[in-house]
């Protein structure tokens, strides 16, 4: 079995992960999904009058693409916060180790959510950006 820090093993670390990450995405979009984030995204840019409204299934796309992207990237960021969480969680507590994964996957949740909206924020900044150099 592979591990990913002392103890923890790799395949745990990716579970947890993604879980939190998969709540994030959730809690941002609400009744929605993840192409409807992507579209709303793309109505902002729309009322902002960066682009016409005709334009708007070509926004979601890139949206959709871009925040995917960043979405896979901040896994990273997730697994790296449930491996210090818990590393530092057992420095404190040694042997606790339910209570170290207990606090690794509260960790996680809360840098999913941080990497969610930072995410999609920053996929809506670039292409207000971009829409508005191409207006």
């Amino acid at each position: 079995m592979e591990t990913a820090g002392p103890g923890l093993p790799r395949a745990t670390v990716e579970r947890i992960a993604e879980e939190a990450l998969r709540r994030a995405l959730s809690d941002l979009a609400g009744a929605s999904s993840f192409r409807g984030v992507a579209r709303g995204v793309a109505w902002e840019i729309v009322a902002a009058g960066g682009r016409r409204s005709y334009s708007l299934d070509l926004l979601a796309e890139t949206a959709e693409a871009m925040l995917a992207s960043r979405i896979d990237d901040a896994l990273w960021a997730v697994e790296r916060t449930v491996l210090s969480s818990w590393e530092e969680f057992l420095e404190a507590r040694p042997g606790d180790e339910g209570a170290a994964l207990v606090a690794a996957s509260l960790d996680a949740g809360e840098e999913s959510l941080h990497q969610v909206r930072t995410a999609r924020q920053q996929v809506l900044e670039e292409l207000l950006e971009r829409s508005t150099r191409a207006a």
